[in-house]
């Protein structure tokens, strides 16, 4: 096969059966190149005007994670509570007026916003771990901590040590998935 003169390589003679090898060998080599060497998602947690603190919420009066955090026992999402949620509590007698009067004053439907801190390739299921017993508190903290916004660090090391079973000895996790595809897409 010529072109203008040109004698082309081994590989590219022959039918489009080479042709699409090469093709897909181009293209899998800039997929992995971008994955490589492309910029990483930036851990972002929208700030909102309410103040929240986890700890009176919690420690003070003892509500479970997912009682705000629907989702977040048994579903892939832990999903951010509406301003509905919040007002089945703060509607009570025994609630803070003032807190009240603050969020009846937002107008929004969705006070507290929320973005994914782990790249897009990595598969992450809370109820997957809640199931395995794994506490809210072993990844995002308590009290202060849980209040940082972007405050947790979530890296593959620390993920790859709890799931080898290095983290938490005391509680007798099992060993978890360490092979790639069981957290990467």
């Amino acid at each position: 096969m010529r072109f203008s003169g040109i004698k082309m390589p081994g590989l590219l003679k022959g039918g489009p059966f080479r042709w699409a090898v090469v093709l897909f060998a181009v293209v899998s080599s800039l997929f992995l190149a971008d994955f490589l060497m492309g910029e990483p998602a930036v851990p972002e947690r929208g700030m909102s005007s309410l103040p929240f603190d986890h700890a009176i919420h919690g420690d003070s009066i003892g509500l479970d994670c997912s009682a705000c955090h629907t989702g977040a026992r048994a579903t892939a999402n832990a999903y951010m509570p509406s301003m509905a949620d919040c007002m089945d509590c703060h509607r009570l007698p025994m609630n803070d007026k003032l807190a009240e009067e603050e969020m009846q004053a937002d107008r929004s439907e969705k006070p507290w916003s929320h973005r994914r801190h782990l790249p897009d390739h990595v598969v992450f299921h809370h109820g997957v771990h809640a199931a395995a017993g794994v506490a809210c508190s072993d990844c995002h903290g308590t009290g202060y901590r849980q209040n940082r916004y972007g405050g947790e660090q979530f890296d593959m090391q620390s993920c790859i040590k709890c799931h080898r079973g290095e983290t938490f000895k005391e509680r007798g996790f099992k060993p978890a998935a360490t092979y790639c595809a069981a957290c990467h897409r």
